[in-house]
């Protein structure tokens, strides 16, 4: 199914990608933001998104996405054509040209920033990406696990440096623009995974723009009848984890990623929980006999929500003292792959050696 992502949509499509981030992908608002500014720039009002199964098998298909800490992605903002920039420097050196453009991730502002790339190229999105979530590096997708090479991709920041990457495998990829990322200040603005038709139909998360979009329309749905605990666990299929208190928080910018934990107290007192988060919320513990003991592990999706609001609470956002509502999502069924565990498993995120 065709459908078309107009202005007045975005909030309802950055609401949900804030659930299915899991705390990560960048900031949704700012992300929805650049998007609005941009549609306004442009005097357009709307993009088309496409249903994956719908395009030929030899279609051209780029995937957009920001890259590096959601926390300095908060404080150094782009203004929107960086993304289109990327994608626009990898045509001309790959001599090709892009017929869509997909999410890598679904989360957050990943979310909403590949409409911004289509947006100034004159270019539909498909209603698909490549995690059904959002996770910390660049090789931590479906697409990967498909066989799909994250390059040649493009590297681009706001100053106007690019870099064409070429690597031997997608983790090299990944460890090759995390350096460069850095080197830019913190954000990169990246255009990869280039592929055909017949390799996305095989490797993406399909109607994943479509869920994010669905679930902000129930959360908000929730919000306006004071009935959000319902909505999400009876019509989204999520689990409630926690409810409590932010009281403790350390959280630091390492190797490109911003990196931490937060510990909750619940209302009584009697329940201690732990979220250890790298970008993304990763792992949900739970204090048993004197013991932090993984209760919810990556891949599921783990939210968390203002108590009193009831919106998604992204890693950046983290601050003493906020009561929150914490929950599970379940992941798209491409993560039961035989070798998913390799790619998003819990041995293979820093975060783990930093804090155990």
């Amino acid at each position: 199914m065709t459908w078309r992502l107009r202005h007045e949509d975005i909030d309802i499509l950055t609401l949900g990608s804030s659930l299915l981030g899991s705390g990560g992908g960048g900031n949704p608002y700012i992300g929805g933001l650049l998007l609005k500014k941009s549609m306004e720039k442009l005097g357009i009002d709307g993009i088309e998104v496409i249903a994956p199964d719908s395009i030929n098998d030899d279609a051209t298909i780029i995937a957009s996405a920001g890259m590096g800490s959601p926390t300095i992605g908060s404080e150094k903002l782009p203004n929107g054509e960086e993304y289109a920039r990327s994608l626009s420097r990898l045509e001309k050196d790959m001599e090709i040209e892009f017929e869509y453009v997909t999410p890598s991730e679904i989360g957050g502002a990943n979310s909403v920033v590949p409409f911004i790339a289509a947006l100034f190229r004159g270019l539909p999105v498909l209603d698909g990406d490549g995690e059904g979530r959002a996770f910390p590096e660049l090789q931590m997708t479906t697409f990967n696990l498909y066989g799909i090479s994250s390059t040649p991709m493009c590297l681009a920041d706001e100053r106007g440096n690019e870099l064409i990457i070429n690597s031997v495998d997608n983790l090299w990829a990944e460890s090759i623009a995390r350096s460069v990322t850095a080197r830019f200040g913190g954000r990169g603005y990246v255009a990869n995974y280039p592929m055909s038709g017949k390799d996305y139909k095989k490797s993406a998360v399909k109607n994943s723009v479509s869920r994010a979009r669905d679930l902000g329309e129930l959360l908000s749905r929730g919000m306006r009848n004071n009935s959000v605990e319902d909505v999400l666990t009876k019509e989204a299929g999520a689990s409630e984890l926690f409810d409590g208190k932010l009281t403790d928080l350390v959280r630091e910018n390492n190797g490109g990623f911003s990196i931490g934990y937060a510990i909750f107290r619940s209302t009584e007192g009697e329940k201690t929980s732990r979220i250890r988060f790298q970008n993304e919320y990763l792992f949900f513990d739970e204090k048993i006999e004197g013991d932090m003991i993984e209760i919810v592990t990556t891949p599921e999706i783990i939210c968390i929500l203002d108590r009193e609001t009831y919106m998604p609470i992204t890693t950046d956002r983290l601050r003493y003292g906020q009561r929150c509502k914490v929950f599970s999502l379940p992941v798209g069924e491409k993560w039961n792959h035989p070798l998913a565990d390799d790619l998003v498993g819990r041995r293979v995120f820093s975060v783990l050696k930093h804090f155990q």
